[in-house]
């Protein structure tokens, strides 16, 4: 049996990652729908899979899967943004590069691997940050 401080501090942590993860999600969404919206204007193109609602949505669930990710990182490493930093740039190549060999819609890709870049920096930057001071707080 898990004793209670156990199960308060990973309930604690699971709020940390779930708020950490969807205020860095809904802010790096709303600059990916902006960058996305001006990229579009730019270079005349509209797509039917990729729409602000699913930029904003799939925004939110990275960036918690994110939190996750640095919050374990935390627990088990003494270099987790290092680390972090290093995963995500690995999963946005790795889904850019999925997006040029296998574009969902024609040339979607460049307006896709711009929104990615965009959003992984901002999850590197900002999770580690709000991670720590989300737990330090105890909020």
């Amino acid at each position: 049996m898990i004793p209670e401080s156990s199960k308060e501090k990973v309930g604690a942590l699971m709020k940390s990652v779930l708020k950490v993860g969807s205020a860095v999600g809904l802010v790096s969404g709303a600059a990916a729908i902006i960058l996305y919206q001006v990229l579009c204007f730019w270079l005349e193109v509209s797509f039917e899979k990729m729409t602000p609602v699913s930029i904003l949505v799939m925004c939110v669930v990275v960036n918690v899967i994110g939190a996750y990710i640095y919050s374990k990182l935390a627990a088990e490493t003494k270099r987790p943004r290092l680390y972090y930093g290093m995963i995500t740039v690995l999963a946005g190549v790795l889904l850019s590069l999925y997006d040029w060999a296998y574009p969902a819609e024609p040339d979607i890709a460049g307006v896709a691997n711009t929104i990615h870049a965009l959003v992984a920096t901002l999850s590197i930057a900002w999770i580690p940050i709000w991670m720590r001071k989300s737990i330090s707080s105890g909020k």
